[in-house]
């Protein structure tokens, strides 16, 4: 087996056990999707904010010069619920805004979270604008003009430009870029959409040319539209429902039968909780399978009829849902029905090299079967069309490639993409808070090092970045680390001993941004490793 699918996982993954018995499952009467739907995506109120920072923004006429104040800055507060993820939840407005050469000019939005868009840069041409007022959007009907002036009105965010850099404390070039060009295609909802929006939103001006300057006279306004549940994903182990992965690790007594107890740091408040729950040979599976927003300390327990055991953290009460087989993988949990519950679910590989794999999905009461993916391939659910429905993904080594098929739980034609190399580990998630998941794949370069890459689902180049040793036996546990409705880049290293520290590490994409936290000891297992397929 390739390296990087054997990292560890004797001690910290699924234990299986060869039982040659099987449940017999119900068959969906869905005939594209072999699913059979449930209700639509749930509703969520919204709420409407505007907020200004009327100082005058003075622009420069050196090339590089700043604008000052560099950044202007506007906090938001009071706002419930998250970034809508739809056109014109987040608007831009330049109140009295001149220039004699507006294509000088380049402006960029940096939210609470870190995370950036370039929103304007290079249009106009060389035309002066004399104090006008115009807004920027998602729903603007039309691009700034790269050759001339344009008028009031609403457009849509413009570039030009391809490798403008926003000196410190601006993002230099870390920002998502919206096109034209490049062939990039950001908007404010797929960069901003599903994070939180209370905080400080900086806005960098920097006029990029020589000899003319300008004025934002009347300052900016930021309009924010929320919306208070779907399509804002989860973050993956929030066990206190704040909207941050919280630090969990699981500790075993000794042996398949030695107790197995849970330790969570929860992230902002770095309050310690200790479980006792479960065995050597049970699987970690935490989720919100009672639908309070706070994902349930839960175990599944391989055996002819095997079974989850959830806590459930609404009620505090225990409830155990018999489904599967020794064998299965249960790693695929999630909300299939979009209900705003997680679901039990289990992926059940082909019984010989080549045969047919199948998707388990219980909710409401039925169980539902698709038969999706051939043994040796890894599982790789998510939500890739953003419906709040998680869909039947498989990752296949064809060659020297990495090879993902996914099937929708809606119908619509089935998608395969190749991402990454033969052997790489699967690690899908919301890297750019469309409220979509993105492909992404860890890969052991020649150095030894993690190299990450996901394809953002809003468009744009795979992005990539190095995190985590190999060699220091680091793994991979994704999750959404700030609270911001993105995946992180998280790695677990073990204590160099079975009572030695280990520490989670934690860097932000596209911003770099690091945090660790110590947390668990070197024989530890950390619980966000379960949802790393390979």
């Amino acid at each position: 087996m390739n390296l990087m699918r054997n990292i560890r996982w004797a001690n910290y993954c699924f234990a299986v056990l060869s039982i040659a018995a099987a449940l017999t499952f119900l068959i969906g009467n869905n005939v594209n999707s072999g699913v059979t739907l449930a209700q639509d995506a749930p509703a969520s109120e919204s709420t409407q904010a505007t907020f200004t920072n009327a100082t005058p923004i003075t622009i420069g006429t050196t090339a590089g010069a700043t604008g000052n104040p560099y950044p202007s800055a506007i906090t938001v507060t009071g706002l419930t619920g998250n970034i809508a993820n739809t056109a014109g939840s987040v608007k831009v407005t330049f109140n009295n805004f001149s220039h004699d050469f507006v294509s000088d000019l380049g402006i960029v939005l940096v939210g609470p979270g870190g995370q950036a868009l370039l929103i304007q840069d290079g249009p106009g041409g060389e035309d002066p604008i004399s104090n006008l007022t115009y807004t920027l959007s998602d729903t603007g009907t039309a691009l700034l003009p790269e050759a001339s002036a344009w008028g009031a009105g609403t457009f849509k965010p413009t570039a030009y430009f391809t490798d403008d850099s926003f000196p410190a404390p601006g993002p230099g070039t870390n920002y998502q870029h919206p096109g034209p060009a490049g062939g990039f295609t950001a908007t404010f909802s797929s960069t901003f959409g599903g994070t939180a929006p209370n905080g400080t939103w900086n806005l960098f001006v920097v006029d990029f040319v020589n000899g003319d300057g300008g004025t934002i006279a009347g300052g900016w306004t930021l309009e924010i539209i929320t919306s208070g549940g779907a399509p804002v994903p989860d973050a993956q182990g929030d066990y206190d429902g704040d909207g941050f992965t919280d630090y969990a690790v699981v500790r075993n007594a000794g042996g398949i039968n030695g107790q197995i107890t849970w330790h969570i740091s929860h992230n902002v408040s770095a309050i310690p909780r200790a479980q006792p729950w479960g065995f050597g040979l049970d699987s970690f599976v935490p989720a919100d399978y009672d639908g309070d927003q706070k994902d349930d300390i839960a175990i599944w327990r391989p055996g002819i009829q095997s079974a989850f055991h959830i806590i459930q953290s609404g009620t505090n009460t225990l409830r155990t849902i018999e489904f599967g087989t020794g064998g299965d993988n249960p790693s695929i949990v999630g909300d299939y029905n979009a209900d705003g519950t997680d679901d039990v679910a289990v992926y059940r590989q082909g019984a010989t090299a080549g045969a047919q794999s199948f998707f388990f999905v219980s909710y409401g009461g039925i169980i539902y079967s698709l038969p999706w993916g051939l043994n040796g391939d890894v599982p790789a659910p998510g939500d890739y069309d953003g419906d709040n429905r998680m869909d039947f993904g498989v990752q296949r080594d064809e060659g020297p490639n990495s090879v993902f098929y996914i099937r929708y739980t809606v119908p619509q034609p089935d998608t395969v993409t190749t991402l990454g190399k033969a052997g790489d580990m699967v690690v899908p998630g919301y890297y750019d808070a469309d409220a979509k998941t993105d492909l992404a794949v860890i890969t052991e370069n020649a150095g030894g090092f993690f190299e990450w890459t996901y394809r953002p689902s809003s468009g744009g180049p795979d992005v990539v970045d190095e995190w985590g040793i190999a060699a220091m036996g680091d793994l991979p546990v994704p999750g959404d680390y700030n609270g911001d409705g993105k995946n992180d880049y998280a790695i677990w290293r073990p204590g160099a001993s079975a009572g030695a520290q280990s520490t989670f590490f934690v860097m932000r994409p596209i911003t770099r941004v690091i945090e660790t936290r110590p947390w668990g000891l070197g024989n530890d297992a950390p619980v966000n490793f379960t949802f790393t397929h390979f």
